[in-house]
């Protein structure tokens, strides 16, 4: 703004940000899908700390998949992001940030949000609360939250309150199994959080949304994917109004995991199909080639311009 004096300038550039998060680095897959790497700021200083968001198009489907945290305390077994440690949450800011960004830097007008990047949402509830209503509020981005997503692994109390203050926001669950052990083995913060608890409030989520809820379910094979786990996941899912999303786990260096084959995928999505009245669908894996699909955000990118 070269039409404000010099001294005014210098003192605006000392105590303002024009944006929360820096642009470092981002690469496309041969698909498409584009992931992007950020680095947080305060202020002038550079805190440092990293995150990923991914744009995924299919068509005329532009799906935007952001973060709230950098890195995960939940630390699944299955996901990349965990094994990378936990650095904080994001600011409400630098959450919509992401979507102003890379609406900006792509041209690519979002269908869909996803709030299914790096961290677990509903651990970082105030912010994404005030997210949410920035993004959706007309004044300011005015998306429709009709067409954005909230995952979660299940924290019970904000499932709820999640459906109270938006409800037209979809629910996703990330369910991975459906008996306790198998959770405390996937997902540690199931030793907090068990299984009947959080169906509890998936089921009142329900209720006060007249929603239905996505149990996602990524495919382990010989973990979670026999014809007895199939039959677990049918009944506990069938009495809750649902639809699931089968996901088949995508491959990084750490994890002790193998890719299933399209066949197991099949024959597990038929085994379910024969005891769940719901709709169950197969994820496509977008993004793989540059560690870009679920599961796989880990920073393994390093950072372009330092740091």
């Amino acid at each position: 703004m070269l039409d404000l004096p010099r001294a005014l300038r210098a003192g605006l550039d000392q105590r303002f940000v024009l944006r929360s998060l820096e642009h470092d680095l981002e690469r496309v897959s041969s698909d498409g899908t584009t992931k992007f790497l950020w680095k947080r700021r305060r202020g002038r200083e550079r805190a440092g700390e990293r995150l990923e968001s991914v744009l995924i198009p299919d068509g005329e489907r532009v799906t935007y998949c952001i973060s709230t945290q950098s890195g995960c305390p939940v630390k699944c077994t299955f996901c990349a992001t965990g094994y990378g440690g936990f650095a904080g949450n994001l600011s409400a800011a630098e959450i919509v940030d992401q979507v102003v960004q890379m609406r900006a830097r792509t041209g690519r007008v979002p269908t869909n949000v996803v709030y299914m990047g790096m961290g677990e949402p509903l651990l970082n509830w105030d912010a994404v609360a005030r997210s949410l209503a920035i993004v959706t509020r007309e004044s300011q981005l005015g998306f429709g939250a009709r067409r954005i997503t909230v995952s979660t692994v299940g924290v019970p109390d904000r499932i709820r309150e999640l459906g109270r203050e938006f409800p037209q926001v979809k629910l996703a669950l990330s369910l991975h199994g459906a008996r306790d052990e198998l959770r405390d083995e996937l997902i540690p913060l199931n030793q907090k959080h068990p299984l009947g608890e959080v169906l509890a409030a998936v089921r009142d989520h329900c209720r006060t949304t007249g929603k239905k809820v996505t149990f996602e379910y990524v495919v382990l094979p010989g973990v979670n994917d026999s014809p007895a786990d199939a039959a677990d996941v049918a009944r506990l899912a069938s009495p809750i109004p649902s639809r699931i999303n089968l996901i088949g786990f995508n491959p990084f260096s750490a994890a002790p995991y193998a890719k299933p084959s399209v066949r197991s995928l099949l024959r597990f999505r038929g085994a379910l199909e024969a005891g769940y009245p719901g709709t169950v669908t197969i994820r496509r894996s977008r993004g793989e080639d540059i560690q870009g699909a679920c599961g796989q955000l880990s920073l393994a990118n390093r950072a372009s311009t330092g740091g």
